[in-house]
């Protein structure tokens, strides 16, 4: 499916669930402070998936599947996203105290600095 035949789509699904939630959210909006904010949360959730789904669909999906449009490849990318994820995991780990969230995020940073090694040498044998 197109991008441009995919906004309209994502368009009319945006503003048919919005009414729908705002319905649902209006009996908690007379008692200000007893979990009010929370159906903005879901709102906030339900438009981050909608707009994951139309990036996905419209751009992600329809591209080569060994290397980015800037030559890079793919597992450099996806490495690096993943010493990024174990970055913020072991950060938030810290600030909670939580160890085993720290260690997740030592993990990830590991596997991601492996993937992203991949990727450098895939590139490098590629003469890029």
């Amino acid at each position: 499916m197109r991008q441009t035949s995919l906004m309209p789509l994502v368009g009319s699904v945006t503003l048919a669930a919005v009414p729908a939630l705002a319905q649902t959210a209006a009996p908690n909006s007379a008692a200000a402070g007893t979990g009010g904010s929370s159906s903005w949360l879901w709102i906030i959730v339900l438009l981050a998936v909608l707009a994951a789904a139309a990036w996905y669909f419209g751009y992600a999906r329809n591209r080569s599947r060994t290397t980015s449009s800037m030559g890079v490849d793919r597992d450099r990318i996806a490495g690096s996203a993943e010493q990024a994820k174990g970055s913020l995991k072991e950060g938030v780990g810290s600030v909670l105290g939580d160890t085993k969230l720290q260690a997740e995020g030592r993990a990830d940073q590991a596997e991601g600095k492996a993937q992203n090694t991949m990727g450098g040498i895939k590139d490098t044998l590629r003469g890029k």
